[in-house]
């Protein structure tokens, strides 16, 4: 489209002037203001917040962690999350307990299937999370989403969870990655 010479936009100003007088309004220039910009961004921040938050869980697994595969459909709610990579069990963002090379719990940190540092640290969190659930005026669930890694011991296993269930822990989830087919 070839420029107007400043004879055709004066043109087209008079004729827009000439509408609008016949209208019986003054010609209004179409202007976006700062308020109205801001409106725009606070309702696009909200909507990706909205869809950001519809997935209550969201898992990022530890270094050199395995989640395994499976073909389950259900998706994960909303829980505590334990990490058991083969370097140690992570609750909490804390590295408390140990594997060994073979992928047992450190022996010295089990006794009679309850894993000490993990009991510790799993019944202050629970202590906390049942005060937050009381001041909101709702029931604590007790549930646990356990990310394991695929090479997890069964014997760990079973510590792991005893040591949930000392804590309250009541529900159990397991975190797996679907498997596509």
């Amino acid at each position: 489209m070839a420029e107007m010479t400043p004879e055709q936009i004066a043109f087209l100003k008079k004729k827009k002037a000439k509408a609008a007088a016949r209208r019986g309004k003054p010609e209004e220039e179409a202007k976006l203001g700062m308020t109205s910009l801001m409106d725009i961004v606070s309702i696009i921040v909200v909507y990706l917040l909205k869809s950001y938050a519809s997935d209550p869980v969201v898992i990022n697994p530890t270094a050199g962690q395995k989640i395994p595969l499976s073909a389950a459909d259900a998706s994960l709610t909303e829980g505590m999350p334990i990490f058991v990579a083969p370097s140690g069990i992570t609750f909490n963002d804390k590295k408390l307990v140990t594997l060994t090379p073979e992928g047992e719990i450190d022996p010295a940190m089990v006794e009679n299937h309850l894993i000490g540092p993990l009991y510790d640290a799993m019944a202050e969190e629970v202590d906390k999370a049942k005060q937050m659930a009381e001041n909101q005026n709702r029931e604590w669930e007790g549930r646990l989403i356990l990310v394991g890694d695929q090479r997890l011991k069964f014997s760990a296993l079973v510590d792991i969870m005893y040591t949930a269930g000392r804590a309250e822990f009541t529900q159990y989830a397991f975190c797996v990655i679907r498997r596509g087919g």
